[in-house]
């Protein structure tokens, strides 16, 4: 009987070993959500065609009917069904058409490209209009961050250059009163709100804490000209914009 028993026990277990691997093949092959998103569509379209046998009133989104009825809903709409066509996100697709219940259809890929103002090349075919989009929004950010007012650009330096470091020098021996080459917390702080008359003071007197306590290793209550024009420089770097109108 305990033969019997512990060898029903070592089938169970190979079928767990066997079912497990089985379902691990097809999630890393992409068929179990293919076949996730096949049923998923198969029953909601069994519900909406229960609800048409039954005469039931379906449920109206009236938030999404308000948008399609708008050119630029439905420009969405038709954004969204080319992603999916391009993808060949099918079963998705049959269950989003339904969804969105446009009865007098949706504007092809060509008509969304021309109102869009997109131009398509032989072969760019397989990319969806979504991802123009995206990359034309991300290409105007960049060409306008360096805008100033009106048509006028500002060039923002990377680095601080020769005379902002020797006007740096200046001031840190203005306040390095004793002239022994380093300077105390207060008089850090009070020399940044110097040099960044503009900056946020809350923020500016938390970045001198904590970049003090970060570069006073030994605890000696002051810094050299070497550590403060290191500090100097990473404000500059991570704040270039603001630094730049002070500098």
């Amino acid at each position: 009987a305990w033969v019997v028993v512990l060898v029903k026990m070592s089938a169970a277990e190979e079928d767990t070993e066997l079912r497990d691997l089985l379902v691990q093949n097809l999630e890393n092959s992409g068929v179990l959500n293919k076949i996730k998103a096949e049923l998923r569509a198969a029953v909601f379209l069994a519900l909406e065609e229960q609800e048409k046998i039954e005469s039931k009133t379906p449920l109206v989104n009236e938030s999404l009917k308000r948008c399609l009825n708008t050119k630029d809903g439905r420009l969405v709409a038709s954004l969204i069904t080319d992603y999916l066509q391009v993808f060949n996100l099918d079963f998705t697709l049959a269950v989003f058409h339904p969804e969105i219940n446009t009865l007098n259809g949706l504007e092809s890929r060509e008509a969304v490209a021309r109102e869009l103002g997109i131009t398509e090349p032989e072969g760019n075919k397989n990319t969806p209009l979504l991802l123009e989009i995206v990359k034309r929004g991300r290409h105007k950010e960049k060409g306008s961050s360096s805008s100033a007012e009106g048509d006028q650009t500002v060039h923002i330096p990377k680095e601080l250059s020769p005379k902002q470091i020797a006007e740096a020098r200046k001031k840190f021996e203005h306040y390095d009163k004793d002239k022994s080459g380093e300077i105390s917390k207060d008089e850090l702080r009070t020399l940044f709100i110097d040099l960044f008359p503009h900056f946020h003071k809350n923020m500016l007197e938390r970045y001198v804490t904590d970049e003090f306590r970060a570069v006073d290793k030994n605890f000696s209550n002051s810094i050299d000209f070497n550590e403060f024009l290191g500090m100097y420089k990473r404000l500059f770097i991570q704040c270039r914009s603001v630094v730049t109108c002070d500098v």
